[in-house]
């Protein structure tokens, strides 16, 4: 499993977000509550995350993101990568782009946002 470059600079904590996906599938009646049932026992997390990267930094995560060897294959594999999600600090944690990438010139540095799914 590829492994988030330890030369790349970690996420920002401006705009970094955890959002629950909700494992719960309700169905309405035609009369009386719903009824609810646990889709699955897995955590399923998505992670809104940005990066600031100088110029060669970006070259580099474009490389590793692209890179069917030994990256993710335009962002169809998962990977490793140190994460704050809640369970006392940074742990390694699994995780995969949800959707492809955006990047913006902020002065001389891109920053560059995703959704990350996590499990």
């Amino acid at each position: 499993m590829p492994t988030y470059p330890s030369t790349l600079p970690a996420p920002l904590a401006d705009g970094y977000a955890l959002s629950p996906v909700d494992p719960v599938i309700r169905t309405e009646m035609e009369t009386g509550a719903s009824r609810s049932r646990r889709r699955s026992k897995s955590r399923n997390d998505v992670l809104d995350v940005a990066f600031l990267f100088s110029d060669a930094e970006f070259l580099a995560f474009r490389d590793w993101y692209d890179d069917d060897a030994t990256g993710l294959a335009g962002g169809v594999s998962w990977f490793t990568i140190s994460l704050p999600v809640g369970n006392g600090g940074a742990t390694v944690e699994e995780a995969k782009f949800k959707e492809i990438w955006k990047a913006g010139k902020v002065s001389s540095l891109w920053r560059v946002t995703g959704k990350l799914e996590i499990r």
